[in-house]
């Protein structure tokens, strides 16, 4: 196995596993909050950015997997980045504005864990 042969199947292994840590997590979260976090902001922002991160993956999946254009799979992701990161700074802003920045509340004024 030449040395760009072995980078190549590192980077395959890696993409893959880091696909599947981060829906894992997403799995993982959801079910230890009981699905509280996808009514709080900070939860629901945490999860789709977690989400969004795995959907980096798939375009550089699928260059490596299926030879297509890596240059384009760059560009997609960071534009995919600048939107999340926008997203997530006006969630926030619109938090402090209705003085919701505490630790708890969800967005029916219940703690997370708490019954329907």
């Amino acid at each position: 196995m030449t040395q760009d042969a072995l980078i190549i199947l590192c980077l395959k292994v890696g993409l893959v596993a880091g696909f599947i840590a981060l829906t894992q997590w997403v799995a993982v979260y959801t079910r230890l909050t009981r699905r509280a976090a996808w009514r709080n902001p900070v939860g629901r922002t945490l999860i789709i950015e977690t989400l969004l991160i795995a959907g980096l993956f798939v375009p550089q999946i699928l260059s490596l997997f299926f030879n297509l254009n890596r240059f384009d799979s760059r560009i997609a992701a960071w534009c995919d980045v600048a939107l999340v990161m926008l997203w997530r700074t006006i969630v926030w802003l619109r938090m402090a504005a209705l003085g919701r920045t505490s630790r708890s509340g969800d967005d029916d004024g219940e703690a997370p864990g708490g019954t329907a």
